[in-house]
């Protein structure tokens, strides 16, 4: 049997063990709680060739990642091509331990703060990103369900590492803030993607055949998404 180093991860939400393979935590086998563990190993085995794939994609991509942490932590210029805008940030000396970020048109972002390579001045400019996905998705997504006769019970914006959305059985959709980095087609899957779970709670056949009545570009997108994180840059992710 082929030697690979996994991790295992115990989820509430899991109804199936599968796979996952990415830059910060390479493989991983996500199991439901009551997973018998000892089958684990063949089932790394049956998956040898997707790895094989999965892990040639997660070296470019750990490549890329280590670009640009090489490069400057704190953004110059911001490109949230979800909603069509574009920010020169500019850093100003202030007083006071909470940076203030201001909106100043035409497209300058003012942050001021009493040192620039503050960690302060990342988590005001997330911030900022939260406020900023909160104003252009929540309405993009009540469109498209209104559009569709669909409910959403409620929507929140967070900054998820593994997850562009999630919607939970009772109608909540979360929403990852990195999505304003997004391409708009790319976001526009994301959220009917999200709102087809309000019908069909998993990723059956049924699923995919509902969403491509509303999309019918779903596969080839979802395959795009799969490679889009490399467009989030790393200062908005912590």
């Amino acid at each position: 049997m082929t030697e690979l180093r996994y991790s295992v991860r115990t989820s509430a939400r899991a109804k199936h063990a599968r796979l996952t393979v990415s830059p910060e935590h390479g493989l991983t086998v996500v199991i439901p709680r009551r997973f018998n563990r000892a089958r684990i190993p063949e089932l790394v085995e049956s998956r040898l060739e997707w790895i094989r794939r999965a892990e040639e994609r997660v070296a470019a991509d750990r490549e890329h990642l280590a670009a640009l942490r090489a490069g400057p932590v704190l953004p110059k210029r911001i490109d949230l091509g979800a909603i069509g805008e574009r920010w020169s940030v500019e850093y100003l000396a202030g007083p006071g331990a909470s940076p203030a970020v201001r909106e100043r048109p035409p497209g300058v972002l003012r942050v001021a703060a009493a040192a620039e390579g503050d960690a302060a001045v990342s988590d005001a400019l997330r911030r900022w990103l939260t406020r900023k996905a909160r104003a252009g998705l929540e309405p993009w997504l009540g469109q498209l369900a209104a559009e569709r006769g669909l409910v959403v019970t409620g929507v929140s914006v967070r900054g998820q590492r593994t997850r562009w959305a999630s919607c939970s059985s009772a109608g909540r959709v979360s929403l990852n803030r990195s999505l304003l980095f997004l391409p708009p087609e790319l976001v526009r899957y994301v959220l009917l993607h999200e709102l087809c779970h309000r019908v069909e709670m998993n990723h059956s056949t049924r699923f995919w055949q509902l969403l491509a009545t509303h999309e019918p570009r779903a596969r080839q997108l979802n395959a795009e998404l799969a490679e889009a994180w490399r467009l989030v840059p790393i200062w908005s992710l912590g």
